[in-house]
């Protein structure tokens, strides 16, 4: 039975080609741009290469001091100092704590020479020994910095395979050496690019955390601020939440030792998704109001063009009264006449929907960078690199599969409606709505 009313409906798919065109650029495109999104969010909050431990790591990127006098005096930096690690190394639920600093937010980029005389400016990434162990990089020669390059900022570096391929035209170069800002560097990394829609761990040069001197002065920073961004993993998912209740007791105790401020996380330290929503220097951010954008965006991509295929359908069901009328004649059921139109709508569906996911990768692969950066509010790391987005960030069956399900039953609920109508007129009446 289900393949006479596929055949049927390849059948009517040809005989009304531009219905069958409408229907399925509508699909296509409804279920290509919501793809996009739904892509977009999955890039930024999902376990991809090289931040697959986002479900199980806390944020802290901003801290501000407030006076404990009258309150009205305060200073905020869009990070804290590198005590604060000392300050937090020892918790029970701690597995791990990365300390980054993305060069180009506060210094001017970091030039390095290539083998032609020509200055290049990599998207550069201050971290510490732990970073290597936050964030799952795929090493393609070498290792990661060992405790004592950072802690005595060795000229070491660790560079990107797309950086590698520029410099040295090949990525097993370990060992060799690269001149930087006049010095010169012992590559002692090669790693796989990680892609600037990973904006935590995104680098094409990775430098000790103290390459910057500043850093290490006692006269730096006031209080715990600093300009290092932390990411801090529990053991597992379920340690997360005892991991944040630590790390504020720590800053609620270091607050009552401090006569003269209150070191105010403002709502920190954040799961990862939620550091993405958070701007510097400002109180918790407004979980409900971005969830309700992004419920209207879905409305607008999905509930709307459902909308108006349920109106093109109606029509066409009022042109196929007739032929319904004849059907119900010679003894064909409600439920059968119901079957056929919704296997013509599930197939017409699919096509679109097959379509869409064709479209909606092909404008991620060429839109890139673009596309995965609509919704950023910060634009500091939008430089010359070449990083692309890797693939299987993309792949991604269960994501494609929800959306093609809520789209078929959209669709279904469009075409189902208009069918029940139809098929509530009188046989005699149906026969004769043409004449």
């Amino acid at each position: 039975m289900i393949k006479a009313y596929l055949k049927q409906a390849w059948a009517m798919m040809k005989q009304n080609r531009l219905f069958t065109s409408i229907y399925v650029a509508g699909t296509a495109l409804s279920v290509a741009f919501t793809m996009l999104l739904f892509i977009v969010y999955y890039v930024k909050f999902g376990p991809v290469y090289p931040e697959y431990n986002r479900n199980r790591t806390l944020v802290i990127n901003n801290l501000r001091m407030e006076g404990k006098d009258n309150g009205t005096n305060y200073m905020c930096n869009a990070g804290v100092g590198v005590q604060v690690i000392d300050m937090l190394k020892d918790l029970p639920h701690l597995d791990k704590i990365a300390g980054s600093i993305m060069v180009g937010t506060l210094w001017n980029d970091i030039g390095i020479l290539l083998k032609n005389n020509e200055e290049y400016r990599p998207m550069t990434n201050l971290v510490n020994r732990e970073f290597w162990d936050v964030f799952s990089f795929q090493f393609v020669s070498g290792k990661p910095f060992s405790e004592v390059d950072v802690a005595s900022n060795l000229p070491k570096v660790i560079i990107s395979e797309s950086l590698a391929q520029r410099i040295f035209a090949q990525t097993d170069v370990a060992g060799q050496s690269i001149q930087l800002e006049g010095k010169d560097y012992e590559v002692c990394g090669v790693v796989k690019d990680a892609s600037t829609a990973t904006k935590a761990s995104m680098g094409e040069l990775y430098l000790p955390l103290f390459f910057i001197e500043e850093l290490t002065s006692t006269n730096y920073n006031d209080g715990l601020t600093g300009n290092i961004t932390l990411y801090i993993t529990a053991p597992t998912e379920g340690d997360v939440e005892a991991l944040r209740s630590e790390i504020l007791e720590v800053f609620k105790n270091y607050n009552l030792q401090d006569a003269e401020w209150n070191h105010n996380l403002m709502g920190q330290p954040d799961i990862y998704w939620k550091s993405f929503f958070r701007n510097p220097c400002e109180n918790e951010p407004d979980i409900a109001a971005e969830v309700r954008s992004i419920l209207y965006m879905l409305l607008a991509l999905l509930f709307i063009p459902a909308m108006n295929l349920c109106g093109m359908i109606s029509s066409r069901m009022d042109e196929r009264l007739s032929e319904l009328g004849v059907r119900k004649a010679y003894g064909a059921t409600n439920r059968s006449l119901i079957h056929q139109v919704l296997t013509e709508n599930l197939l017409l569906t699919i096509i679109g929907g097959l379509i869409g996911l064709t479209l909606a990768y092909a404008l991620t692969l060429v839109g890139g960078k673009q596309v995965l950066s609509i919704f950023d509010s910060d634009m500091f790391y939008d430089m010359q690199s070449s990083m692309s987005i890797h693939l299987d960030m993309l792949i991604n069956l269960p994501l494609f599969a929800t959306v093609l399900g809520v789209c078929i039953l959209l669709n279904l609920i469009s075409a189902l409606v208009p069918t029940i109508l139809a098929l509530r007129h009188p046989i005699i009446n149906s026969i004769h709505s043409k004449r």
